[in-house]
């Protein structure tokens, strides 16, 4: 009942000359207190707790939003065709050589709590260890999660997807079962089962990754060590201090080793030069 028909049916009351008016103002007051009044400070109280509520929602929004746009990520892809392998370096210091006719999707920037990427074909991965960010590689049926380790991940259109680890150790993960590997073992998926089946490998480093050689940060020195596992020379420095100086970048096998030597000397500003059968000079 509104408080201007409240009033009016009060007034209408036959008190004149019964009640003196401080009296009947009393129980006007009273009356108000008991109903009016009373409707008025739940609907008061009621009205703030919606605002508050719908400031709760609005400011869990917000915050969620922020929150979501904190986690969103640019994702970045790189796909290789025939005969192209490339080599690859992340955000957290993981190297991946991807082989031909594959795609790999990545972040520019991992998160804090984890580094996720997506393949599809090959790669052989040399994961920068990080136990606080497990590295996991989703390849059609099966997920490969990583603290630090090198290993190689085969997933051609779903056909027997399999993982082989050179060093180190990887849990694999099917929708069926899952395998630790360690080092000279591999997983293979079985499209029918969708069981994964731990076997023991042939080969723990695939031929194809030897086609691109990571030389980056390494010493002259070094660099030519890593070469002579592979070819047969020998090198002579004209001057010491030509060992230590820092290489750049990445070779590529296919070239042969001439070519490659020859790279290394137009990238360090060098001549490297033949004096002899399998044998090269060093100089300035």
């Amino acid at each position: 009942m509104g408080s201007r028909k409240l009033r009016e049916e009060w007034n209408a009351i036959p008190n004149r000359g019964i009640l003196p008016n401080e009296a009947k103002l009393r129980m006007w007051n009273t009356i108000c207190e008991a109903t009016i009044d009373k409707h008025k400070s739940l609907y008061n109280w009621t009205a703030v707790a919606c605002i508050l509520f719908i400031f709760s929602i609005t400011s869990y929004q917000i915050f969620t939003q922020i929150n979501r746009d904190k986690d969103k990520v640019e994702i970045t892809s790189t796909k290789t065709f025939n005969d192209d392998v490339r080599l690859l370096c992340l955000s957290d210091g993981t190297r991946v050589w991807l082989n031909e006719n594959s795609e790999i999707e990545y972040p520019v920037k991992f998160l804090k709590h984890e580094r996720t990427v997506n393949l599809k074909g090959e790669a052989f991965f040399e994961v920068k260890r990080d136990p606080s960010r497990p590295f996991i590689i989703t390849s059609g049926a099966i997920k490969t999660t990583v603290l630090g380790t090198s290993f190689n991940v085969k997933a051609y259109n779903d056909d027997k997807p399999e993982v082989k680890v050179s060093s180190g150790k990887v849990k694999v993960e099917s929708i069926q079962n899952k395998v630790i590997l360690e080092k000279g073992y591999m997983a293979v998926y079985g499209a029918k089962t969708a069981l994964l089946q731990k076997q023991k490998a042939t080969v723990s480093e695939p031929e194809w990754k030897k086609v691109l050689i990571y030389v980056d940060g390494l010493t002259l020195e070094q660099a030519l060590t890593k070469l002579k596992a592979d070819h047969k020379f020998e090198v002579t420095y004209l001057e010491d201090d030509l060992k230590n100086l820092t290489i750049q970048g990445t070779l590529d096998s296919r070239q042969g080793l001439y070519e490659m030597l020859q790279t290394i000397a137009f990238a360090l500003e060098i001549k490297i030069r033949v004096t002899g059968n399998d044998s090269y000079l060093i100089s300035k």
